[in-house]
């Protein structure tokens, strides 16, 4: 049945078995198309069932959602409630004013961009797959500040300019990551998001995590989202001017915890080279997407604790064998991945991060031989830097070969990041360069041009400069680039043609002409807000043969539907239904899928 069942495909031009088909222009009973910039009015559709087409209808309106509950945090109020609607709306403000709303196909959500001891007040209503909402559910709840941890270093990422770059340095392969200030609902926090499946966004301390000289050697605490599914939160601890760590290639000494969810169920491991076994004390839940937990990765002299939200759930006799680490926190995942931090803290001995001196852009280009000096200037009041590179490698030799940079004329060897580190093909290794004042010049673009000088195929994947002195240029701008995956989307499409009698049709096989059934299920994606839906429409053959409205009492949101379809007049082979959505606003692109089927004897 995998080929009766598709994946969402935008609206647009649509490739589809080697053949191109653009959509149609709107028919009857479809909305019109807006035909000036202004905002396009909100979408109606009328119901519309071809002759011989049996439509589903809505029934009763849904029940009430139960045992709806409001959790108290920092800036933010977690709201959970139980029920079997396709959809929910959540509508929040203070009481009285409910400015706020969301549709999900959670039963639980998260709001954030809060204000501190302010009550709120939240309802939420049940949707069917008709936009008939139920009678509310009402609570209240307050967000409280923080306490007053005695922390080393404390960030709640609420500025409008997070992260601070005196602070925080962003990490990733390439231009896959984004480190945001969180905007609506995602507001007082910071929003890491990754374009690039599997590609981890690495948010790296500038302030060291040193170890304090008792039995609780130092704890690392992270509040963030749960990973989405399939994805990862790793905390490490790397004793050395690393900014990426590639993989399970872990370097000598680190010290790492990895929070892993897959099909469910979520897993928590310390992971050290050395390969020091992981205890569950307790087994962490399921975790919901788009909900914040608390995480401390905890050093003690006779081993590690894992706490969540409190509570130990993992131990491991593993002990660093250092006093000074860089701290890191990455998540990956598949493409599209985002997760909300709202505190990173260190509960550690005291320790700063070395002065910040902004700096220029870095170009990194590969050649066997150092390119003739072109002209540059110098950077007003840079005494020296630190180049840190990731270098991606398909060479098999058991160690890494000497590399060197030429940077404005000058050479300067490149370096191990850690002593030991594993030189592995398709691994990064981590390598600095410490580069002179007279190294730190750049061209007529502003950027500074470093060369690698090597035979191998080597890439840069990531490049970090940090430099020492005064002022280089005036800071970077606070603007910051749009955040990936935002936006609400429709409800994803799954489609599956049926016999007559509604008994699924094998592999291969081919539906008789008479009738048939098509079932058509619409689904969020846990964790993303849904755009409102006003309905759908289904052609076979390009032939228009139902509309859908779903917006009886609002934006619909998701749901379930059958059709009964006359095939009698179809020609006998292959057959192709469409599925488009339209969006309650103008705004939201509709989209489409295909359903092919068979029509036999």
């Amino acid at each position: 049945m995998e080929r009766r069942r598709v994946a969402l495909i935008a609206a647009g031009v649509v490739l589809f078995a080697g053949v191109v088909a653009v959509l149609r222009t709107t028919g009857v009973g479809e909305p019109a198309t807006a035909t000036s910039t202004s905002t396009p009015p909100p979408t109606s559709l009328s119901p519309y069932a071809a002759e011989g087409v049996i439509v589903p209808a809505a029934g009763p309106l849904p029940a009430e959602p139960r045992r709806l509950t409001v959790t108290s945090g920092p800036r933010r109020l977690q709201v959970r409630w139980t029920g079997d609607a396709p959809g929910y709306e959540v509508r929040w403000g203070e009481p009285g004013r409910l400015d706020r709303s969301r549709l999900t196909t959670d039963s639980a959500i998260q709001i954030d961009g809060l204000e501190d001891e302010r009550m709120y007040e939240v309802v939420v209503h049940a949707v069917d797959a008709f936009g008939q909402r139920s009678s509310p559910a009402r609570a209240t709840g307050t967000p409280h500040a923080p306490s007053s941890d005695d922390y080393a270093l404390a960030d709640r990422f609420d500025q409008p300019d997070a992260p601070d770059p005196t602070r925080w340095r962003l990490a990733s392969r390439g231009n896959c990551a984004r480190a945001t200030p969180g905007q609506g609902d995602d507001g007082r926090r910071l929003v890491l998001s990754s374009n690039c499946a599997a590609a981890p966004a690495t948010l790296r301390s500038r302030t060291p995590f040193v170890l304090r000289d008792a039995d609780d050697l130092g704890r690392l605490v992270v509040e963030t989202d749960a990973p989405g599914g399939d994805g990862e939160l790793v905390l490490d601890l790397v004793p050395g001017p690393v900014s990426l760590v590639s993989g399970d290639a872990l370097p000598p000494e680190a010290v790492r915890l990895r929070v892993a969810t897959s099909a469910g169920t979520t897993s928590v491991q310390v992971v050290v080279p050395a390969g020091t076994p992981t205890t569950t004390v307790r087994a962490v839940p399921a975790l919901e997407t788009g909900m914040s937990h608390r995480w401390e990765l905890a050093l003690r002299r006779d081993g590690v604790l894992v706490l969540f939200d409190g509570d130990v759930v993992a131990t491991s006799p593993a002990v660093p064998a250092w006093r000074e680490a860089t701290a890191l926190v990455s998540v990956a995942g598949p493409t599209g991945q985002r997760a909300g931090v709202s505190l990173i803290a260190f509960d550690a001995a005291e320790a700063s991060a070395p002065k910040w001196v902004p700096g220029p852009q870095v170009d990194v280009a590969v050649a066997v031989e150092p390119p003739a000096a072109g002209p540059v200037r110098a950077l007003p009041g840079v005494t020296g830097g630190q180049l840190r590179m990731a270098l991606l490698h398909t060479d098999a030799s058991p160690e890494a070969p000497p590399f060197s940079v030429s940077v404005a004329g000058v050479t300067v060897p490149l370096r191990p990041a850690l002593d030991g580190a594993p030189w592995r093909a398709g691994v990064a290794y981590p390598v600095v360069a410490d580069l002179p004042a007279e190294a730190l010049r750049v061209g007529a673009s502003g950027k500074l041009a470093v060369t690698l000088v090597t035979g191998l195929r080597v890439q840069a994947t990531h490049v970090d400069l940090e430099l020492t002195g005064s002022a280089a240029g005036a800071p970077p701008s606070t603007e910051k680039a749009p955040l990936i995956g935002l936006e609400p989307e429709l409800a994803r499409i799954n489609g599956t043609v049926l016999d007559a009698s509604g008994q699924a049709v094998p592999e291969g096989a081919a539906v008789q002409r008479g009738r048939m059934v098509f079932d058509l299920a619409l689904e969020g994606r846990p964790g993303l807000a849904q755009a409102g839906l006003a309905g759908f429409s289904l052609r076979v053959d390009d032939e228009r043969v139902a509309v859908v409205p779903t917006a009886s009492g609002g934006p619909g949101i998701a749901g379930r539907y059958r059709f009964a379809l006359n095939t009698g007049g179809l020609s006998l082979g292959p057959h192709m239904i469409e599925v488009r959505l339209f969006g309650t606003s103008g705004e939201t692109r509709p989209t489409s899928a295909y359903i092919p089927f068979f029509v036999g004897r």
